[in-house]
């Protein structure tokens, strides 16, 4: 057997992902998919909110997941409450980021 060997729940879920490119960080894992048919079975991708991450896109394991983010919007979710809902916030606009 070749590679590395992780636990989901100790390696990959509740993890920060972080942006390998920027340092930004995009959000925590909530899922990952597993292909059962292969022996034993691997880890295909993460999911983050709706996003599915393939494992071609992770650069790094370690106490945080780099990602490479590509064409993944991993921020949509966060954009549309502060727009929607945070914005509206009475003194919201003067909170500092």
């Amino acid at each position: 057997m070749t590679g590395r060997v992780l636990h989901a729940q100790l390696h990959l879920l509740d993890r920060q992902l972080i942006d390998n490119h920027t340092g930004r960080l995009l959000g925590k894992v909530d899922d990952v998919e597993l292909d059962l048919d292969a022996d034993p079975p691997q880890v295909t991708a993460l999911i983050s909110g709706r996003v599915r991450i393939p494992t071609t896109q992770i650069v790094e394991i370690d106490t945080a997941l780099e990602i490479t983010v590509g064409q993944l919007n991993l921020t949509e979710g966060d954009d549309w409450i502060e727009h929607h809902i945070i914005d509206k916030i009475p003194g919201a606009g003067d909170a500092p980021e």
